[in-house]
């Protein structure tokens, strides 16, 4: 799939959802910037995108959910799933407002995290987020 199909899969409907919920006019901006940046450098990993009810966007690979965005009332909640075979050190250090690594997804064979949650509401907080992302190999 394209890039504009891809954009496409995510209707004006959602983004006004997201809009009415999210607190700070803000942090919209900063989920629409996100969504580009991911839909434009996992490009060749994607195969689907689907919505929530202005409550998530995910992403899919093969028909596996690897990477979702929940928006709240104060903020973005990021998910990145270990299916999406990122590894990240377990000393790793992000600028986002909080980053958690999930126990579950540590591997012992190669003492790395496969999977966390990010916090951000901030455009100030993007570059961090996006060196999350850019942990995430761009093929399969």
């Amino acid at each position: 799939m394209d890039i504009k199909s891809l954009k496409e899969l995510v209707s004006e409907k959602f983004w006004q959802e997201c809009s009415k919920k999210l607190k700070n006019e803000k942090t919209v901006v900063v989920l629409h910037e996100l969504f580009d940046y991911i839909v434009d450098i996992l490009i060749k990993r994607l195969d689907d995108i689907e919505t929530e009810d202005g409550k998530a966007i995910s992403f899919f690979s093969k028909e596996r959910k690897f990477l979702t965005i929940n928006v709240t009332r104060k903020n973005l909640r990021i998910y990145i799933h270990p299916p999406v075979g990122a590894f990240f050190e377990p000393e790793a250090k992000f600028s986002v407002e909080e980053f958690r690594f999930w126990e579950g997804s540590f591997r012992k064979s190669t003492g790395k995290y496969k999977g966390l949650s990010v916090w951000i509401s901030e455009k100030k907080y993007l570059p961090g987020v996006k060196e999350i992302i850019n942990h995430i190999p761009k093929t399969i």
